[in-house]
């Protein structure tokens, strides 16, 4: 009798501590999640594949859709307020595709106004953040929040490293939606258009052009930002030019990074490049979804007629352009590269079409149809 009720006292032990073992194990794969590391060098625990998303700048939206398609626009509960602000355009063409799935996210305010609060709401698996905002005190005291909520954050970035990061970016949303294929074939895509320039460039001896850059949000009336070795910067000197801001940035008044008008014009630049997008100015440089060209150019033109201005070399010669501000820091930015170089080198890159290779990009990873003007030049 002892023997038998010793075993018997041995098989409850035994299935005791394998149900405890089960429990224990799945509570640890329910609240540990897996670690990833993001674009801060951050390593986060995540629950994959994520269903509920915030967007902290909902101008990821676009990579979030090439990767997650239509259906990801179910999964993003919340986002920023930046593209009503900043690219109103994008959220107009979602929202008419999408109208029902667009309305459906909380707004969760931007930057200096992002609710914590909101977010944890939301009950999310995970929320996303730029790069360039990582360290923001109040960004970060928010991440605190959220941390405490057991929400975990994390960090992209389509900016600071402009054709290095979008490509490690991309692919970490391919981890965080479970699209891992979708996301190397974007990211395939995405290298062999930069490398058309990139390989032709290698095989041009001609002396670079100077270029001088410049956010169109304010139209002609004021002078915008310009930029030394990032953003719009940064696609120059991709696309075989040389940015007059790069090198000397004691040319630019000290907070608002405007350049000073009497060294541009002295300078006297081979191109001018003005970025355009859907600003709140009515003078603005006017690129996107539903920008016309007949429009878009007039606006560009105001801009060649600035006072100093005729006595510039790309005023001179006719080698004033626009294009999207976007193409700085998106998936697409190999866009701006494209049309940039053809501008520097229009004989050489005669056969480069960036207009029909953002359309194509539309047609085979964004959900939404390709419309509007996103590059323009003067008359000639």
């Amino acid at each position: 009798m002892g023997n038998g009720k010793s075993k018997a006292i041995l098989v409850v032990l035994v299935l005791v501590l394998t149900i405890a073992a089960a429990f224990t194990a799945g509570c640890e794969e329910g609240t540990t999640g897996t670690t990833i590391t993001d674009l801060a060098d951050r390593e986060v625990k995540v629950e994959l594949p994520v269903e509920r998303i915030v967007l902290g700048s909902a101008r990821y939206l676009h990579e979030f859709a090439a990767v997650g398609g239509e259906e990801v626009l179910d999964k993003i509960v919340g986002w920023g307020s930046d593209l009503e602000l900043y690219d109103k355009d994008t959220l107009d063409k979602y929202t008419e595709a999408f109208p029902n799935k667009v309305a459906a996210i909380t707004d969760v305010g931007y930057s200096s106004t992002l609710d914590a609060e909101a977010i944890i709401a939301l009950e999310p698996d995970v929320v996303v953040f730029p790069y360039w905002s990582a360290t923001d005190e109040g960004l970060l005291a928010d991440i605190d929040k959220l941390d405490q909520a057991g929400i975990p954050s994390v960090f992209l970035d389509y900016w600071s490293d402009p054709y290095v990061n979008p490509i490690e970016s991309t692919l970490l949303i391919g981890t965080l939606l479970g699209e891992e294929e979708r996301a190397q074939a974007i990211v395939g895509y995405y290298q062999e258009q930069l490398d058309v320039v990139t390989n032709t460039l290698l095989e041009i001896g001609k002396q670079k052009p100077e270029v001088y850059v410049e956010v169109g949000s304010k139209g002609p009336s004021e002078y915008g930002n310009t930029y030394g070795d990032s953003g719009l910067g940064a696609v120059v000197v991709r696309a075989g030019g040389i940015n007059i801001a790069q090198d000397d940035l004691s040319r630019l008044a000290t907070n608002t990074k405007k350049i000073d008008p009497e060294y541009l014009i002295s300078t006297s630049p081979d191109v001018i490049l003005i970025s355009g997008s859907k600003w709140e100015t009515a003078d603005s440089m006017r690129l996107g979804y539903y920008a016309e060209e007949e429009d878009s150019r007039a606006l560009l033109e105001a801009f060649t007629e600035r006072t100093g201005w005729a006595t510039i070399a790309a005023v001179e010669n006719g080698r004033v352009h626009s294009s999207f501000h976007g193409f700085s820091f998106r998936i697409f930015n190999f866009v701006g590269v494209q049309a940039f170089a053809k501008w520097f080198y229009p004989e050489e890159f005669s056969d480069l079409d960036p207009e029909a290779n953002f359309r194509e990009f539309h047609e085979k990873f964004l959900p939404v149809d390709y419309s509007g003007v996103w590059m323009i030049s003067v008359s000639q």
